[in-house]
């Protein structure tokens, strides 16, 4: 119950201090020429593993705040059909979703992650991608966020 009420304030707190942009392939690079960091995160409502990575991962306190220092989260919504999204899938030879990447200017082409996210998962990623921190090696636990 602790963690849930966690979840439900970050989601709150998060959706307040920041807003997820459509999803658009071609503002991605011209984003990180200017020294963003973007995050994308391709989902759909009728993904149950999509549903658990914002709700374990994603919606998070560490991740919202990481999210808050000015990297610009953009979700691609593939409830309904969309050949953008299944042409930007198909680049990184993935034909389903969730999808989870990171560019920045340390990683414009980009920092896939696993299908399952963890908090420090999500966050290394942006590290990695940004630059603005170093990139720590994984921890055994990811639990931990």
């Amino acid at each position: 119950q602790l963690q849930q009420q966690e979840t439900e304030w970050t989601s709150t707190k998060f959706a307040k201090r920041s807003t997820w942009q459509k999803f658009d392939r071609d503002k991605i690079k011209s984003l990180v020429a200017e020294g963003k960091t973007v995050f994308v995160d391709v989902t759909a409502d009728w993904c149950i593993t999509c549903k658990t990575n914002k709700s374990l991962a994603i919606d998070t306190k560490a991740v919202a705040d990481r999210l808050a220092t000015g990297v610009i989260a953009m979700r691609a919504d593939w409830t309904l059909p969309d050949d953008a999204i299944a042409k930007f899938l198909a680049v990184y030879g993935r034909f389903g979703i969730p999808f989870n990447i990171v560019y920045g200017p340390r990683k414009p082409a980009g920092v896939v992650m696993p299908e399952l996210l963890t908090p420090a998962i999500v966050t290394r990623a942006i590290d990695e991608a940004s630059g603005a921190r170093k990139a720590e090696t994984p921890a055994t636990d990811d639990t931990k966020g």
